[in-house]
């Protein structure tokens, strides 16, 4: 995604005051063993009295044991810092010491963010440093630089001709990594914050940049990780600001086009407001965006539906499982009086009556769960509204897509209006009048999306139709195959059991056909509140669709399937067909519990006679 801010102070929400953090916070002394013989942990005191931690680690060291030797403590935001500042005019370089000091320091500390950059005494990496240091060490800032490039303290700056440099004297810890060229450390430095920021926010802040730093940021995109771009402070920077507003993509230039299409990116001007800079950042850590929160109610309904989902099936079960078996002991009772084996109003007869009584109170107290809770009608009103999100956060993503030139407009403000236009669910003209429960896991939550979507990055074409159509496509199928198996299973039970029953009434023993029948009829309702004919004919009906509608995009040219009014058809579609195929469910699903509810309310009348 690609958006440019136009930020100034008066409209901004106001802020708490950042909380107060010792200097020494997110350091622990260094006691862990090394990870491998190769590895080694020590300290480094520079000549400002900072002491900080190193460990020194071969380039393919797992980032996990890297991260155990540091001994930081789990932070709850990263911040990456990328790019180069050496190059910037003063007055540029004045700017973005402000930008810095004054906006994403305190936005880190706020949203307790651990930094990640290259840990030199230059660029970029000496003004956070400093700025860091001048606000108290609030944050934890980790330096990964190649040994052989890097001077201790206590070390000369090198030869002419193999200059190292410096380390910044205000960086808490630092990752040194075996190797003698720059560029050695990238590997190890983006493993390391995919491993941190595993269930974190993760934020990349872009400042001027060259051919490193452009890869870096490849890296990143690659990845789906957010980036804010620092327009205005030159080179590599201004260039994928140039990139991010033209008309049309980079032509000539893959690894720009792939930043451009790929990329979530946010352009800050330089010369834009520091606390604005420190909003963005500390909205962009925290994600309190409208496509988080659309996640959050995605979630919130999804999980209580499941919740009701499993409540109902569970109610359903021991109804069945009560009815038939309280026939079987009313049978048993009248088979054995009949045989003479038990005498009337003796011991094992009031037994059986006994449990024939708890067992026909049980139904009926379950029954009046069933009817009182309405889990069938939660599970699915909660159902169709998480979907209904769903596919708004799909139709919102697929609009961010930066590499298809669209109109202008706000996709964030078009989405929070159809969130708005959804609502909570409703029974009818009346709110559903439940406690939802919240939901406190992952976001976005892994059963939502598909495998290997990260639910948040833009979506071009061919990830739309992977993460989505594909996805949907391949759960149809699935779902066809597995409910044709149980419903032919189930159709022969049917067929033997009513065989059975013949057989029964042919041999003279008219009392077990009944049990037979209520077997038949158990089964019968199941297939009933399950819906297998109604859901396989719409399941095979909406794989149909989606596998035409592949088709026709597929039949495009490239030039057409660049066009965005050609990916809106393909996505309107995709997301009409499931809309579709909901809307029958929930309609079948309605009719086969209305349906259930009045075939048990003749159960119980039957049982409370028996």
């Amino acid at each position: 995604m690609a958006r440019g801010y136009a930020l100034h102070h008066p409209g901004f929400p106001a802020r708490d005051e950042p909380r107060r953090v010792r200097p020494d916070a997110g350091r622990t002394p260094p006691t862990a063993l090394p990870a491998s013989p190769s590895a080694s942990i020590g300290q480094i005191r520079f000549a400002n009295g900072n002491l900080a931690t190193r460990v020194t680690v071969s380039p393919d060291e797992d980032p996990t044991e890297v991260i155990r030797m540091l001994g930081v403590a789990p932070p709850k935001s990263l911040l990456l810092l990328i790019g180069g500042a050496d190059a910037m005019e003063p007055p540029l370089h004045a700017r973005v010491q402000q930008l810095f000091g004054r906006g994403l320091v305190p936005a880190a500390a706020e949203c307790g963010a651990l930094i990640l950059d290259g840990g030199t005494h230059s660029g970029i990496m000496a003004l956070i440093g400093q700025e860091v240091a001048d606000r108290g060490h609030r944050s934890p800032l980790v330096g990964v630089a190649p040994v052989g490039q890097v001077a201790f303290p206590d070390e000369g700056a090198g030869s002419p001709e193999r200059p190292r440099a410096k380390l910044d004297p205000n960086h808490s810890h630092f990752v040194l990594v075996r190797g003698d060229a720059w560029g050695s450390e990238t590997h190890l430095l983006f493993r390391l914050a995919s491993t941190l920021a595993s269930d974190i926010p993760l934020l990349v802040v872009l400042v001027n940049g060259g051919a490193i730093t452009r890869e870096e940021l490849l890296q990143a995109v690659r990845r789906h990780w957010p980036i804010v771009v620092i327009q205005g402070s030159g080179r590599l920077a201004d260039e994928l600001a140039t990139a991010v507003q033209a008309p049309a993509p980079p032509a000539g230039d893959s690894v720009l086009a792939e930043l451009v299409g790929d990329g979530d990116i946010s352009l800050f001007p330089l010369e834009g407001a520091a606390d604005g800079f420190e909003w963005l950042v500390a909205r962009q850590l925290r994600q309190e965006t409208v496509l988080k929160l659309a996640w959050q109610r995605f979630a919130s309904y999804d999980a209580n539906a499941s919740r009701e989902q499993s409540t109902f099936r569970r109610l359903q079960f021991w109804i069945l499982i009560m009815g038939v078996t309280s026939t079987a002991v009313v049978l048993l009772q009248t088979q054995l009086e009949r045989a003479g084996v038990v005498a009337p109003r003796t011991f094992p007869v009031y037994l059986l009556q006994t449990l024939i009584v708890a067992m026909v109170a049980s139904m009926t107290a379950l029954i009046a769960a069933a009817s009182r809770f309405k889990a069938g009608s939660k599970w699915i009103l909660l159902r169709a509204n998480a979907e209904a999100i769903k596919r708004e956060i799909y139709r919102y993503r697929c609009r961010l897509n930066p590499s298809l030139a669209r109109p202008k407009g706000d996709p964030e403000q078009d989405l929070a209006r159809r969130l708005k236009a959804l609502g909570p669910p409703r029974t009818g003209s009346e709110p559903l009048l439940t406690a939802l429960r919240s939901y406190k896991g992952l976001l976005p939550p892994p059963g939502g999306k598909a495998r290997g979507d990260d639910g948040l990055s833009p979506l071009t074409p061919v990830r739309y139709i992977h993460f989505r159509l594909d996805d949907q496509l391949g759960y149809y199928r699935g779902k066809i195959d597995t409910l044709d198996r149980q419903l032919v299973a189930l159709q022969w039970i049917v067929i033997a059991v009513g065989g059975i029953g013949t057989v029964l009434a042919a041999i003279r023993l008219e009392l077990w056909v009944a049990i037979a029948t209520s077997i038949v009829m158990a089964i019968t309702t199941y297939l009933g509140y399950q819906q297998f004919e109604a859901r396989l004919t719409k399941y095979q009906q909406a794989a149909t669709d989606l596998e035409n509608l592949k088709a026709w995009w597929s039949a495009l040219s490239l030039e057409e399937q660049s066009d965005y009014r050609k990916f809106d058809t393909l996505v309107d579609g995709t997301e009409l067909i499931l809309q579709s195929e909901v809307s029958g469910w929930v309609q079948d699903m309605k009719g086969a519990i209305l349906r259930m509810d009045a075939r048990h309310e003749h159960e119980r009348s039957s049982g409370e006679r028996q």
